[in-house]
């Protein structure tokens, strides 16, 4: 069983006080009972103490049972197809070891989830899908509207996954494009997040492919101007040292902007460099986009059930009235 309103049922912690509260109400009016009244009133006394107690229990589980309705208690499996009306957005994610850089805090990759979620709860109510790339592209969630699973599989992403090291962001836009439902008559969009360093791959055949498609490519840039040098990590992402050019110095990644530019441009969309999570500018461009209907994906959720202690608590407060009280 699960609860929608929990905190509701702490009420239920004032039917022991109520039962206390009635026994000593008894106990004093048994007291006075015993000094005014004669024993044929006393008859007549304990028909009325039945009837008082029987109100009083009816009442009471009225009472929790109404209490348990507002909890609203939930059980057993209720299918149902979710409809809405939006955009759909693919958000292409840099995993690769460059990410780990740390000229901003803690790192840039962790600045890149926390600006992904920033800008989904901006626009939220569209379809969302998730794409990790470094030296290849590999699709993580589907378009979809349920960020719960979105945001398990952005948590999970960390670049020790990805054998293939590289940015490669031509293969991401490929495969960013192949989750986008061609009957959409809503906006395309993807969101690169990356530095643009360490090149693997061409851009152009991706770019012109998802342009020729109706899709509009819009840039993050993560990272400082200054740079940070390139950490080496194992297989627990935990950081074991820094790579070295030949000559044994750091090697310094910078955003590549030109790039990044490029590609915006190109994709008919804007670029952004991703500084204190700020994607206001980038959120009111989305927001203003063509909306389109969809709809059909399929969940289970767990099916109300509040009516029934509902029903039956009005019963017993009915039954109570009846029972008078003389």
């Amino acid at each position: 069983m699960n609860w929608a309103n929990p905190k509701i049922l702490y009420a239920l912690l004032l039917v022991p006080v109520v039962i206390l509260f009635h026994i000593l109400r008894k106990i004093r009016l048994r007291h006075i009972e015993k000094n005014l009244f004669n024993n044929t009133a006393k008859d007549i006394i304990k028909i009325k103490k039945i009837r008082d107690n029987t109100r009083f229990i009816l009442f009471l589980i009225a009472f929790s049972l109404f209490v348990i309705a507002a909890g609203r208690p939930r059980w057993g499996e209720k299918p149902y197809v979710h409809k809405g009306k939006g955009i759909d957005i693919v958000i292409a994610l840099d995993v690769s070891k460059s990410m780990y850089c740390e000229d901003v805090k803690p790192n840039r990759l962790e600045m890149a989830k926390l600006g992904v979620m920033m800008l989904l709860e901006g626009i939220g109510g569209n379809r969302v899908g998730l794409v990790a790339f470094a030296g290849d592209a590999y699709a993580m969630v589907p378009l979809t509207t349920d960020l719960s699973i979105f945001r398990l599989y952005l948590d999970m992403l960390q670049p020790q996954n990805f054998p293939v090291q590289g940015t490669n962001i031509g293969r991401a836009l490929e495969v960013s494009s192949s989750l986008f439902d061609k009957n959409s008559k809503g906006a395309k969009v993807i969101v690169l997040f990356t530095d643009g360093e360490d090149l693997t791959g061409g851009v152009d055949a991706g770019l012109s492919d998802a342009v020729k498609k109706g899709i509009r490519i819009f840039t993050v840039g993560i990272g400082s101007n200054e740079g940070a040098p390139v950490p080496e990590i194992d297989e627990y992402g935990k950081i074991k040292g820094y790579k070295k050019d030949k000559k044994g110095k750091p090697i310094i990644s910078k955003p590549n902007d030109m790039l990044l530019r490029s590609i915006a441009l190109g994709g008919k969309g804007g670029y952004i460099r991703l500084r204190s999570l700020n994607l206001s500018p980038l959120i009111s461009v989305l927001q203003r986009l063509k909306k389109g209907e969809f709809g059909g994906e399929r969940y289970l959720d767990l099916a109300e059930k509040y009516q029934y202690f509902l029903l039956t608590g009005i019963l017993f407060m009915l039954i109570g009235m009846i029972v008078r009280e003389r």
